[in-house]
């Protein structure tokens, strides 16, 4: 008897451990079947604007669609960046940079050259903080400090690489000439800095691009990089290896 009712309780744990497995399967079924359906359904929506004669006489409030340039102004979040200029280099040494200042990768040889392959892109801005403030500043009434945090704006990209169905694809700063000393923190805020309202600040940042794209293709300076690819505005930098200043 005893047998009898141990033989039927293996055949019920058998089934259950059967239906357990079916279904666990089908769970991960429709998981992947989900996360393949999320990445057919991507769209990159970046589309960079065609270069346009157009004046900008006044600053945009980011629902504009167009192009900026050496000396314009783009405003958005309560803070505005100016695009002062634009600099190519084979060496540091010519825009009278530091390789102890430099982050991420740091293709840099002892003499100040930059390594075969690329160039150093670096562009100087003027940062205004009009009226932000940072999220923990305005909920934390016991925080120690008392101006807003603000992050460069970090990212350049190539036309294709941008507009690519897959993208965007671009390519972060090395360099960031306001970043807070190495000591704190270990360059993890390299990319933040303080700015209170009313202040401005003159900051250069810098990539390493290949030449090889460089040479052929539009890169272009991107503000509004960390939201949406469809809100971002840009200021068109370079064009076949040569700077681009407004026609």
């Amino acid at each position: 008897m005893n047998f009898k009712r141990t033989k039927g309780v293996l055949f019920l744990c058998l089934i259950f451990s059967l239906l357990t497995a079916c279904s666990y399967r089908e769970f991960e079924d429709s998981l992947r079947q989900e996360l393949n359906n999320d990445e057919d359904t991507h769209v990159n929506e970046a589309t960079v604007p065609e270069q346009t004669e157009e004046v900008v006489e006044e600053e945009t409030d980011g629902e504009e669609d167009i192009l900026f340039f050496i000396g314009d102004t783009i405003a958005r979040g309560g803070v505005e960046y100016t695009l002062n200029d634009v600099q190519i280099s084979e060496n540091i040494n010519e825009v009278g940079l530091d390789k102890v200042g430099f982050f991420r990768q740091n293709p840099i040889e002892d003499n100040g050259d930059v390594e075969s392959g690329y160039k150093l892109v670096t562009v100087d801005v003027t940062v205004k903080n009009i009226n932000y403030t940072d999220y923990e500043l305005r909920t934390d009434p016991n925080l120690e400090r008392d101006k807003p945090i603000l992050y460069i704006e970090g990212r350049v990209g190539f036309k294709d690489d941008i507009e690519d169905p897959n993208g965007p694809f671009t390519i972060e700063h090395s360099y960031f000439s306001e970043h807070p000393p190495i000591e704190q923190d270990l360059w993890n805020d390299y990319s933040q800095f303080q700015l209170d309202h009313g202040e401005e600040v003159e900051a250069t940042v810098g990539w390493f691009v290949p030449i090889d794209q460089l040479n052929e293709e539009s890169l272009y300076y991107i503000s509004g990089s960390p939201g949406r690819a469809e809100d971002y505005q840009y200021f068109y930098i370079i064009s076949e290896g040569e700077i681009v200043y407004r026609e």
